[in-house]
């Protein structure tokens, strides 16, 4: 019963946090673990949303439009003249 329960949720989510993007070798990628939860329940079929705060920038659009396409709700999304969205750069060592 309660598997049942978590494959078809009745109860909307809210995921609180950082919404940022992450630039790897391989491309740059949506990122933030709450981000990244949402992005994944919405694909389960759970109503989710997202409570964050990115920058008035082109990588703001980018994020919100992906959390858009992906189905997860982005009222909660603040917008920020003095702060841009997140970057993270990670490279990955030869050895």
């Amino acid at each position: 019963h309660h598997f049942s329960t978590l494959q078809n949720p009745t109860n909307p989510v809210l995921c609180l946090g950082e919404a940022l993007f992450d630039s790897l070798p391989s491309g740059i990628y949506l990122g933030g673990a709450p981000t990244n939860v949402a992005v994944h329940l919405s694909s389960l079929g759970t109503t989710v949303a997202v409570a964050a705060c990115v920058g008035n920038d082109r990588l703001g659009d980018e994020c919100v439009r992906r959390l858009t396409r992906a189905k997860v709700r982005t009222s909660l999304v603040q917008r920020s003249e003095s702060i841009a969205t997140g970057l993270v750069v990670a490279e990955i060592d030869e050895e």
